[in-house]
C-alpha cells in the first residue's frame, strides 16, 4: 500500500485512512506485467506441443500410496515435455516464465491477470471489522481479501501488521 502523496518518492506506509492509500500503486503494474507475460507465453508456446502443468505430476505423487511413482519421476516427466525443455534451456525464458512455465497454460488471460492482481496485497491473515480472524493461503482468500479491502468505506483506517511469535 502506498500513501497518496505529492512527494516524488512515494514512501510506503503501514496504513492509514483508506482514502489516503493508493491500493492500486502496486496491483496495477503487476496486472499489466502479467498480461504482457501471458501474451508472450501464448506466442512462444504456440510453436510446441501442449504441456501439462507441474501440479499434474505432483498430484500423481501424492495419490500413489505405495510411492511407485516418485517425486524424481514426476520431475523428470514434467521437465521432459518439449515446451518445458525449451524454457529450461534458455536462461532468459526461464527468468521470464519461471520454474513452472505451465502456470501460463490457462486459456483465460483475464483469470490469470486477476489472480496476479489479487496476490499483491494480501497478508497471511485478515482481521475483519466485525472481529473475524481469517487465515489465507488460497486464491479464493486473496480474492476475498481484496474485495473486502476495496469495499471498505474511505474513512476506515487500514493497518498492516507483521507479527512473528
Amino acid at each position: 500500500m502506498r500513501r497518496r502523496t505529492s512527494q516524488a518518492r512515494g514512501d510506503r506506509c503501514d496504513g492509514g485512512p483508506k482514502a489516503l492509500l493508493d491500493l492500486d500503486a502496486d496491483r496495477v503494474p503487476v496486472a499489466e506485467e502479467a498480461g504482457r507475460r501471458w501474451d508472450a507465453w501464448q506466442e512462444f508456446s504456440a510453436g510446441y506441443p501442449a504441456a501439462l502443468p507441474a501440479h499434474h505430476f505432483w498430484a500423481r505423487v501424492r495419490l500413489d500410496p505405495q510411492q511407485r511413482y516418485s517425486f524424481e519421476q514426476a520431475r523428470a516427466e514434467y521437465e521432459s515435455q518439449p515446451l518445458v525443455r525449451a524454457v529450461y534451456a534458455d536462461p532468459v525464458l526461464r527468468e521470464r516464465f519461471g520454474d513452472d512455465p505451465g502456470q501460463f497454460i490457462t486459456p483465460d488471460r483475464d483469470a490469470y491477470v486477476a489472480e496476479q492482481y489479487a496476490d499483491v496485497l494480501p497478508t497471511w491473515a485478515l482481521l475483519t471489522l466485525d472481529g473475524r480472524w481469517i487465515e489465507g493461503g488460497t486464491h479464493e482468500y486473496r480474492a476475498a481479501f481484496n474485495a473486502s479491502l476495496d469495499e471498505l468505506p474511505d474513512a476506515t483506517v487500514v493497518v498492516r501488521v507483521l507479527y512473528h511469535s
